[in-house]
């Protein structure tokens, strides 16, 4: 059995046409909460603006005019729940710090309601996007293996047949399971169409009645989607300060993993059982933010452990030309997988800022380095979704997202 295991974020989402960076929703906050009386549009909604929802309209208001502010260094504001982190360790040095917490986690039940309505809000302007062919669905998930150079494919390759020759051909159970860590429900209308797939470069190792690859209709959502309360919050237990002493609800609110280990469904587990289980791992426009560590250390576990195992991440890099190889580019790569070790080191170890820990970082990224392969996606084409790299993409305008069905289905090249 050969299994591929693909990790989608909001990379995806964006390409689809939502406008789902957290920027997007905090602009949308703006102008719903941003002026003395609320549009009638919006009433319903007055009771969730509280002193966390009001801090991000200000942040907004401040960047407009280019004045600082805490949430407006670029970095922080492009990642919602890193900030929060940093606000949990702000209030943590602070008089009086679990109370001061207790209130924060109490308004991030607001803004979770907040980004679930305006999610469902923007997926509106494009339901027309409901099918896609099975054509362009197998073009665009074999497209990162499509990509590898030589090298890479043929030590991909060795690395199949050399699980395929002690485990055998089970052609019904070569499979892709899928990980969504987005909210929404654009995944499963891309794939709405399709059960399997081949992948050509493929084709050598397996014969016709090997190659094609089942997509498997259950898709786990570690972050919740709509169907089950989606929630925004920090990583592990671990990423709370010491003096910070919540009640076990609290945590398990603020606490992604706690929150999806609380649902009862197995779906930490089953996450783990997909990642582990996998020959071949493509996260594609995932943002590899610290607070999905403990499933992005999980790939790196899973590569110690599995010396068969490969792992393709696809980024987003608006710098990227595929016509040249650049000292930015390669430092770019070696930046993405160093940030998959720090996860693997986040969650396994306590200390990573000894000499030893550094050190070991460097060995196991070492050991790991040709498994580990980091794909470019600039995004550079004008809303023409048949020049995309990677996965159909529509450019973010209402003219454009209520075009005709059959506008979308276009080939990826």
């Amino acid at each position: 059995m050969v299994k591929i295991a693909y990790l989608i974020g909001n990379g995806f989402d964006i390409h689809l046409g939502l406008p789902s960076k957290y920027t997007d929703f905090y602009n949308w906050l703006e102008t719903v909460f941003g002026q003395d009386e609320i549009n009638q549009e919006y009433k319903t909604l007055e009771k969730r603006k509280n002193p966390l929802v009001q801090e991000l309209v200000n942040a907004v208001k401040i960047k407009s005019i280019g004045e600082e502010s805490p949430l407006t260094n670029a970095k922080k504001w492009s990642d919602f729940e890193e900030t929060l982190k940093d606000r949990i360790f702000e209030l943590s040095q602070k008089e009086n710090p679990t109370e001061k917490v207790v209130n924060l986690v109490h308004n991030l039940q607001d803004i979770n309601a907040l980004m679930t309505f305006y999610l469902k809000k923007e997926l509106t302007e494009i339901e027309k996007i409901d099918k896609f062919t099975p054509n362009v669905v197998e073009k665009s998930l074999s497209k990162p293996i499509n990509q590898l150079k030589p090298q890479q494919l043929d030590l991909l390759k060795s690395l199949i047949k050399d699980k395929l020759s002690t485990t055998g051909f089970v052609p019904s159970q070569h499979v892709i399971e899928f990980v969504n860590f987005n909210y929404t429900p654009l995944l499963e209308m891309y794939l709405s169409e399709v059960n399997s797939i081949n992948i050509s470069e493929f084709d050598e190792i397996f014969t016709p009645s090997q190659r094609p690859l089942r997509i498997k209709n259950k898709i786990e959502y570690p972050n919740g989607n709509f169907d089950d309360t989606p929630e925004l919050g920090i990583g592990t237990r671990d990423d709370l300060p010491q003096n910070i002493h919540l009640s076990k609800i609290l945590t398990n609110y603020l606490v992604k993993e706690a929150f999806a280990r609380n649902r009862m469904d197995k779906r930490v587990t089953n996450i783990f059982d997909t990642i582990d289980s996998s020959d071949i791992v493509i996260s594609y426009g995932l943002s590899l933010g610290k607070s999905d560590d403990l499933y992005l250390s999980r790939i790196i576990s899973s590569l110690i452990a599995n010396p068969k195992k490969f792992v393709i991440i696809v980024v987003y890099n608006p710098n990227f030309n595929p016509s040249e190889i650049t000292i930015e580019s390669m430092e770019f790569e070696l930046e993405i997988k160093e940030r998959l070790i720090d996860s693997y080191y986040h969650i396994n170890h306590s200390d990573q800022s000894t000499e030893t820990d550094e050190q070991s970082s460097a060995d196991l990224l070492n050991e790991l380095d040709d498994r580990i392969i980091v794909l470019s996606d600039n995004g550079k084409n004008n809303g023409d979704s048949s020049s995309f790299m990677y996965f159909p993409y529509l450019k973010n305008t209402k003219s454009k997202i209520n075009a005709k069905t059959e506008e979308m289905n276009i080939v990826v090249v």
